[in-house]
């Protein structure tokens, strides 16, 4: 009879606690059917079901109601000890994606500088050759100008020669003509005298 009290106060019991459970039954299918022996609301909720269970089979000196409950509480440890360790796993995951997410970022900045550093060279690179042109270009028209300065004072020196050399020419020149008109004066003298001559000479048989 008495056996039969227990078992009846035991199914009474299990009837009450899983009326008190059926709404989070209810949303445990809903939102976590996979996790549903890890999820920390059902532990809780299974942890204090055994403390339940426990004191009622102390009040009674139901020997079966605290076994019962001493398992549930082994087994609640046990579903502690996963979620402790899905918390730890999910935390360790979150660091890793964080360190991941920061050495990404840091391999970013780190190709962005490497980008920059390679604009800044292209640049200077460019730089430098448009100074080296500027320089070149510069070298080459001194030594034209130069160049030209040199021809230019060459043919000044050729002019000055072929000029010095028509003075001396035109210089002969007139230095002949002189001496022609002389000869040609002096031949007129010349031809003169001989004519006065003459003329003496006719008047002289003349008379």
């Amino acid at each position: 009879m008495t056996m039969e009290i227990d078992q009846i106060r035991r199914d009474a019991l299990g009837l009450w606690l899983r009326g008190v459970r059926l709404p989070l039954t209810a949303v445990e299918r809903l939102a976590r059917p996979e996790e549903a022996a890890s999820w920390p609301p059902a532990v809780a909720f299974a942890k204090g079901e055994a403390a339940v269970k426990g004191l009622v089979g102390r009040l009674t000196g139901d020997q079966v109601l605290i076994g019962v409950a001493n398992l549930q509480r082994a087994e609640v440890s046990q579903r502690q000890q996963v979620v402790a360790k899905q918390l730890e796993a999910e935390a360790t995951r979150a660091e890793a994606r964080l360190a991941g997410d920061v050495r990404e970022a840091g391999l970013e900045r780190q190709r962005q500088q490497a980008e920059q550093r390679a604009q800044d060279r292209q640049q200077k690179l460019e730089q430098d050759k448009r100074a080296a042109e500027q320089r070149v270009a510069q070298r080459a028209a001194k030594k034209q100008a130069v160049a030209r300065k040199q021809a230019a004072a060459r043919q000044n020196a050729i002019d000055a020669q072929a000029t010095k050399a028509e003075a001396g020419r035109l210089r002969k020149e007139a230095q002949a003509l002189q001496a022609k008109k002389r000869a040609v004066e002096a031949q007129g003298a010349v031809l003169d005298l001989d004519k006065a001559i003459r003329t003496k000479k006719a008047a002289r048989r003349a008379g």
